[in-house]
């Protein structure tokens, strides 16, 4: 059992066979002030160097899973796109039907006489065709199935199952599923919180490897009917997106590995890693124009960091929550001696800081992933900011994805698109760095990217029916900003919350981010393309709503990680 005691008491400790009995004495008080007092660990990371060397060398590795994150969250895009279709001719008329594009001029005039134009005139229907090859028949869903044009998007998933027309529905579900995933984090959270950042993250990034390298296996060499395939490939997608939750550990660990001078270049640098990531998919896409050899390169990218979750460093700040200084000294002295700093220069006030700590005693084996979220739900102050953050991170990634899978579907290369959004949000994280490192701070930045975000969003529908090329001005204007108030977000959100909660109070936060990214792809098969219009001014209404609600959260511009220890023991045992 634990006991709390204010900082002016200290303990006297009996023990029997059953529990621990803790009584109060008054010597905390004289002991403290017998040495000067540390404010947190984030003066000590700043004595051991909180942007040198080691710092750096692992920032470069744990950006490798960054990029992952960014590979996987974009698959989508390209393995299950839905290129340009037609229906198929009728055998006895063309029996070998396989090119979308004419191969000469009789197989033009079939086409024609089979299949109607769509309302543009320039491109032929998808999902009709006449019933008997005579433009005076009735109009019928295609009797043949589907020709597709691989020309920009290679053989896809979509193709090969069909996921076109009216059986269009279950390829959301590829998107569903990769972002289902990040619901894994409401437990994950909890974990890492509980047994360590770099336990947890490596664990998971086995399980992902492991399942999508089996399951893979089982696509490309076993034959199965589709039906069976596309559920394998479901689970395959639910594995990936566990990417999601390692970029979450491995991004708190970011934060913590250095001081509150550079949590905001630790973040943005990450964010950078994932737009990185946008531009890889982007070109193994169109090296490999195959929906399999796709997924085969992603795995192998996964997998190049593997070797690296060994060398990995746990967080200092979890390591002085749980109380295990033998540890966080070690890891401490690694830090220093990397970053060129003497013992002299940090190791006193280490021991300073340890010495002014209160002192209490809490059992091992009473610790539970329960009490790691009950604090949470403590308190209505708490269980607000916790709402509040939670229908931020749906608006915002709901809004992101919409924006971003709305650029693939332009009339331009969506491989551009990609590539253009990617460079685009690559500025923004740089932006969004700069805006957090001002007056605005965090919460004033957020503020001020939402609201322009409200803007361009509503000026979006507006656009396209005027001009295409200002449509994708205004789209990448509100990706722009969409990307810095998202990465801002993701930087604020970790430091509302102290150390031994932060990351189950970020699983929450991402977990309901993952909502709005399972509704934008859902929204954009389900409402027809003359609707669309009303799904951006639900949006900024939605968004409207977000930037109202953070106006209640606190600052915390320059204000350390919180870092309370958890588990402390008796001063003897330090």
């Amino acid at each position: 059992m634990s006991q709390e005691w204010s900082e002016h008491d200290s303990i006297h400790i009996s023990t029997n066979k059953n529990n621990l009995h803790v009584e109060k004495t008054d010597i905390n008080r004289s002991l403290s002030s017998l040495t000067p007092k540390i404010n947190s660990l984030d003066s000590i990371l700043r004595k051991c160097g909180d942007l040198g060397r080691f710092q750096l060398i692992h920032y470069f590795f744990m950006n490798w899973i960054s990029m992952s994150f960014g590979i996987t969250s974009f698959y989508y895009v390209f393995g299950a796109a839905e290129a340009e279709h037609r229906c198929r001719l009728p055998h006895h008329i063309w029996p070998n039907d396989t090119q979308y594009n004419p191969v000469d001029e009789k197989h033009r005039m079939y086409i024609n006489k089979y299949i109607p134009k769509d309302v543009s005139g320039q491109k032929w229907e998808k999902c009709v065709q006449y019933s008997a090859g005579n433009m005076n028949d009735t109009l019928v869903s295609c009797l043949n199935g589907w020709v597709y044009d691989r020309s920009v998007f290679g053989y896809t998933f979509t193709e090969e199952a069909n996921f076109v027309c009216e059986y269009q529905a279950p390829r959301s579900w590829l998107a569903v599923a990769i972002q289902s995933s990040g619901f894994s984090l409401l437990i994950i959270g909890s974990l890492a919180d509980e047994y360590g950042r770099k336990k947890v993250a490596a664990i998971i990034s086995i399980i992902l490897f492991v399942t999508c390298f089996l399951t893979q296996i089982i696509l490309r060499w076993m034959s199965i009917p589709i039906k069976t395939k596309f559920f394998i490939l479901l689970l395959n997608q639910f594995a990936s997106g566990l990417a999601t939750s390692n970029f979450s550990l491995v991004f708190i660990l970011m934060l913590e590995l250095t001081s509150s001078t550079y949590t905001s270049f630790a973040g943005n640098l990450a964010f950078i890693s994932y737009s990185i990531g946008e531009v890889l998919v982007t070109l193994f896409a169109y090296l490999t124009r195959d929906w399999q050899d796709l997924k085969w390169v992603n795995l192998v990218f996964i997998g190049l960091s593997l070797p690296y979750l060994y060398f990995m460093p746990e967080s200092p700040l979890y390591l002085y929550a749980k109380g295990q200084y033998t540890k966080l000294e070690s890891l401490l002295r690694r830090i220093a001696r990397q970053n060129g700093r003497t013992e002299a220069e940090w190791y006193p006030h280490y021991q300073d800081l340890l010495h002014s700590q209160p002192v209490k005693l809490t059992s091992r084996q009473d610790s539970t992933i329960p009490q790691t979220i009950y604090p949470l739900f403590r308190n209505r102050k708490m269980i607000l900011q916790l709402l509040n953050v939670c229908l931020m991170s749906l608006t915002t990634l709901m809004i992101y994805f919409q924006i971003s899978y709305g650029l693939a579907m332009l009339d331009v290369s969506p491989y551009l698109a990609i590539l253009i959004g990617a460079v685009c949000e690559a500025f923004s994280y740089i932006t969004s760095s700069i805006l957090i490192s001002t007056k605005l701070g965090r919460k004033g930045s957020f503020i001020f990217t939402m609201s322009l975000t409200i803007v361009f969003i509503l000026l979006i529908p507006i656009m396209r029916e005027r001009s295409p090329i200002l449509t994708i001005c205004v789209a990448l204007a509100a990706k722009y900003s969409i990307s810095a108030g998202t990465a801002i977000s993701w930087i604020y959100v970790p430091e509302l919350f102290p150390t031994s909660i932060r990351s189950t109070a970020n699983g929450f936060f991402i977990a309901f981010s993952r909502i709005g990214a399972i509704l934008a792809p859902v929204i954009s098969t389900s409402i027809h393309k003359k609707y669309s219009s009303y799904t951006f001014y639900a949006s900024s209404a939605l968004a409207f709503v977000v930037l109202f609600c953070s106006l209640f959260l606190p600052e915390t511009k320059d204000k350390p990680m919180d870092c309370e220890p958890e588990h402390l023991v008796s001063r003897n045992d330090i």
